[in-house]
Order: C-alpha cells, then sequence, then structure tokens
C-alpha cells in the first residue's frame, strides 16, 4: 500500500495520512476517548495522525497500517493520561500551598502598615476568584513560572493561559480600585 520509493516525499506522505485518516479516524477518536473522554479525544485523535505523517519513513510493514496506528494512539494516550494525572497532582498541591499563603497573609494584618492594608486589599480580591483563577496567578506571580509551563500544568494552550492571566489581572486591578477601605 505505502511507496516506499516516495514515503520521504511530504505531498505523498499528506496524501497517505489523507486516506489513513478517513478510514481509521473514527476508531482512532473512539479508542481515545475511551481513554481520555470526551474533552481531549479529537485533539488526541489529530496527534495520533500527525504523528503517522511524521513516522510513515520509519513505518515497517510488520504489521497492518491499523494496528501501526493504535500503537502510536495506545502511546499518545498514555503519555496524555500520564500528564493529566501529573497536572492534577500539581495542581493539588498548588491549592493547598496557595490556602495556606493566603490564610497567614490575612492574619498577619495590621492597620497602620500601608503595605498590610494592600495586602488585606489583594486578599479579598483573590478570595473573590475561583481556585482554578487563583492558582494561575500564583503559578504566574508567586511561583513565576513562565506561560508555557503554567500552561502545560493547567493543560490548556500557551495563548488561550495567556489571556486568561490577563483576564485576570484586569479583574484584580477593578477589584482593588472598589474595595472599600477598612
Amino acid at each position: 500500500m505505502i511507496d516506499r520509493q516516495r514515503v520521504h516525499d511530504e505531498a505523498y506522505r499528506w496524501e497517505v495520512v489523507v486516506t489513513l485518516m478517513q478510514d481509521h479516524g473514527d476508531a482512532i477518536t473512539r479508542y481515545c476517548l475511551t481513554w481520555l473522554g470526551q474533552g481531549l479525544a479529537e485533539e488526541m485523535a489529530q496527534e495520533v495522525f500527525l504523528a503517522a505523517w511524521q513516522q510513515l519513513p520509519r513505518y515497517q510493514p510488520e504489521a497492518s497500517l491499523r494496528t501501526w496506528l493504535f500503537g502510536i494512539a495506545r502511546h499518545k494516550c498514555q503519555q496524555a493520561y500520564r500528564n493529566r494525572a501529573r497536572r492534577q497532582a500539581i495542581a493539588r498541591t498548588f491549592s493547598e500551598e496557595i490556602g495556606t499563603h493566603v490564610h497567614a497573609a490575612a492574619s498577619t494584618l495590621h492597620e497602620d502598615d500601608p503595605q498590610a492594608v494592600g495586602r488585606a486589599r489583594l486578599h479579598h480580591c483573590l478570595s473573590q476568584l475561583r481556585s482554578d483563577e487563583r492558582i494561575l496567578l500564583t503559578l504566574r506571580y508567586w511561583k513565576q513560572l513562565p506561560v508555557a509551563e503554567i500552561a502545560d500544568i493547567v493543560g490548556k494552550g500557551v495563548e488561550a493561559t495567556r489571556k486568561q492571566l490577563h483576564r485576570l489581572q484586569q479583574r484584580l486591578r477593578e477589584c482593588m480600585q472598589h474595595v472599600p477601605e477598612t
């Protein structure tokens, strides 16, 4: 089925992968769905076919193309599953640490210290956010992680994470301006 002479030609490989997607795309997506659920199945299926395009020159016809594709899918799904578990563990750890840090900051308030008043306002505004939003802000500004690493931890794209951080900054600024003096 595969012309070994043309397999290094990108256009030819694309033709082969398009045929594979037409023939096996639904089955690969259903397989990924059983591993990862609705949210990631289609994205993972796309990654399977991208990997197939990249690895096609190394394909050895010892097994059928379908078996080879499902092997790629298994590997990709296992990797995504492990990454999701790792991200959840990191998020749990940071949630506990954030909660401890925020409560400690609130208990050390001195009314005559302008910085303490600012911290109290910030604490009030942070408490208005959801825990996943606080985690994003904490990873960026307290842990000083790069946006790409934060995106990996929370399982989102870099640009989506960047936009969410920007919106959260705006919400915090607005909240800080409207918190009444105590």
